[in-house]
């Protein structure tokens, strides 16, 4: 069965930056994108009842400058994966929810989702419409931080990825999403884990002897793969400083950790490398 990258947009700027990313995602899951904008449902039940002409002609119009926007959209992009492009305009008046809904009914298999610039608290997701996806979504989803915005445009490939693991089932998880990508022998891994210094050392060597054991797992699969293991006090600095240092595509990573309970992506590892990322993040919240 095809894979699906669903992709909603609303119509900002960031748009640009989640559409080259969907594109090199569906090469190498072999998938079909489907973009959504869900717009408000008063807009749609004002155009429906007539309400007051002004406002119903205002919301015609609107419709039509969505729909054509989403139609150029995805023409542009069937170009590029040379596959069909779909796209729909839906209503309703909690945009996640909806979201969440279309990616069941849809079965989805990745969402792509561009996060707008940090507010007055910092933060890149916190309160959002992507804050919601990511934590009540059963599917990976794959956000865009500001960072990314040199992608806007572009043609994108997405090859290297860094893998930042802690020994949890929950981080396999993300790995096991990865090999089970169509374009998998296109891939060059980095299995990343940060581990707290000691004088012993013996953290890192366990570390190190358990990414051996998964990186051995992943050529076996296909995929190169190369281990890291570095003593530090603070993981997110760690992984941040790694996207140049490794000169890697993206990362996928979980929001979740060793004691295996889930956690509001506020205040974790995960929600401090998406604010401060330059590539996008694919993050799995359930496993």
């Amino acid at each position: 069965m095809t894979a699906t990258v669903l992709v909603p947009l609303d119509g900002s700027d960031k748009d640009g930056r989640a559409l080259p990313v969907a594109v090199s995602l569906a090469h190498l899951t072999d998938g079909a994108v489907h973009l959504i904008r869900v717009r408000d449902a008063d807009a749609q039940h004002l155009s429906a009842a007539g309400g007051d002409r002004s406002d119903s002609d205002a919301s015609h119009r609107l419709g039509d400058v969505t729909k054509r926007g989403l139609s150029e959209a995805a023409e542009h992009l069937a170009s590029l994966v040379a596959r069909a492009v779909t796209w729909e305009v839906t209503y309703g008046g909690d945009v996640a929810t909806v979201l969440l809904g279309r990616a069941h009914e849809l079965s989805a298999d990745i969402l792509v989702m561009a996060t707008r610039a940090p507010g007055p608290v910092g933060r890149a997701i916190y309160g959002s419409v992507a804050d919601r996806v990511v934590r009540e979504s059963t599917r990976p989803v794959v956000l865009v931080p500001p960072g990314a915005d040199f992608l806007r445009g572009k043609q994108v490939q997405l090859r290297r990825v860094l893998v930042p693991l802690d020994g949890s089932d929950a981080a396999l998880q993300v790995l096991a999403h990865l090999l089970n990508f169509a374009g998998v022998r296109e891939m060059e891994l980095v299995l990343l884990e940060v581990v707290v210094p000691s004088q012993d050392h013996l953290q890192a060597r366990e570390a190190e002897h358990r990414l051996t054991v998964v990186a051995d797992r992943v050529r076996a699969r296909g995929a190169a793969a190369d281990v890291r293991v570095i003593e530090a006090g603070d993981p997110a600095d760690v992984i941040v400083d790694a996207i140049r240092q490794e000169l890697v595509d993206f990362i996928a990573m979980a929001t979740r950790g060793t004691r295996g309970l889930e956690r509001h992506v506020l205040g974790s590892v995960a929600t401090e490398v998406v604010r401060r990322s330059e590539v996008s993040v694919l993050l799995v919240t359930r496993a």
